[in-house]
């Protein structure tokens, strides 16, 4: 009787054992929750820990304009955010330069916890090494998809802690665009072009980038895909070979120098009036806040704009 009693406390006490350590170690990994933040994962791999008080800096309007949808106040933003933008702040929000010539002295002594940039621009990937050098935290981000947004979003309405705000700018457009393309014939016969001007030249754009991909999503053929040549050197001659259904238009800089471009170099040639595209009326300049700047919140309109163009019937 004694050994069993003997043998009796000691599985107890074993039990009671794990339990303190089971308990030990929960709390363990809530105290490192809160000391740490939460994990932000930028597009090239790298991760740092964000608290909801991060004093964050945004070297991109898009991605200060994500910040705030996502409940933030940036404390630092580029002359884009505004100006092209026309985004709204507080009066002591800084400007940090330029989208494409970042003032890494006001960056230095604005002294973020955060700055976002941009992973498609070398300007911004060439402020790495100084970055490190000034011991400030930053993240590469694209949101070239609504996936890539999302991902972003999800990762800062965690920051924030603003689930409502992720439900509203996020789930709520994603159901939206869900809905959309659920009216969208399963296969189609339609072939596009899609074109980005510049003031000083044009090139044709595949699914990387969110005019192509959308496009790809509605179900037509970019003829960009089947011939590379396009990629490199754009001309009328080529655009009447292929004699695409629709040919979208995006700008980039300039707007006003852009379509002189457009105009003297590709529409004033005689052929172009010929092309399939012109004579339906299918030959559409898409406008620069859904089709140039990350459409972000409004991604469902951006979906929807060139649904209706492409399958209008369906929408009336």
């Amino acid at each position: 009787m004694k050994y069993l009693q003997n043998n009796l406390k000691r599985i107890l006490l074993v039990a009671f054992s794990i339990t303190l350590l089971l308990s030990g170690c929960g709390t363990v990994n809530t105290n490192s929750s809160n000391t740490y933040g939460v994990a932000v994962t930028d597009a090239l791999g790298n991760t740092v820990y964000l608290k909801s008080d991060v004093k964050l800096a945004s070297g991109y309007g898009s991605f200060a304009d994500c910040w705030q949808l996502a409940g933030g106040e940036p404390i630092g933003v580029t002359e884009d955010a505004l100006e092209e933008q026309g985004l709204i702040f507080d009066e002591t929000v800084e400007i940090i330069g330029t989208v494409k010539e970042i003032n890494l002295e006001k960056v230095i002594a604005l002294n973020p916890d955060y700055l976002m940039l941009s992973a498609d621009l070398t300007a911004h990937l060439k402020l790495e090494d100084s970055l490190k050098s000034a011991g400030i935290k930053y993240g590469y981000f694209r949101t070239d998809t609504f996936e890539d947004y999302k991902a972003l979003m999800q990762q800062l309405c965690d920051v924030t802690g603003r689930a409502d705000l992720y439900k509203k700018n996020v789930t709520d457009v994603e159901n939206r665009i869900t809905e959309i393309k659920g009216k969208i014939p399963e296969s189609t016969d339609k072939t596009v072009l899609l074109m980005r001007v510049y003031s000083t030249g044009v090139k044709a754009k595949r699914d990387d980038n969110l005019g192509g991909q959308i496009l790809k999503e509605l179900g037509l053929r970019n003829i960009a895909d089947s011939n590379s040549s396009l990629l490199e050197d754009l001309s009328v001659e080529q655009i009447i070979k292929e004699n695409p259904d629709y040919i979208f238009v995006s700008f980039m800089g300039s707007e006003t120098a852009a379509k002189e471009y457009l105009k003297e170099n590709i529409e004033n040639n005689p052929a172009w009036q010929g092309l399939t595209a012109v004579e339906n009326s299918n030959y559409v300049l898409l406008p620069k806040d859904l089709f140039h700047y990350k459409p972000n919140e409004r991604w469902d309109e951006s979906y929807e704009y060139l649904a209706k163009i492409v399958y209008g019937q369906i929408f009336e």
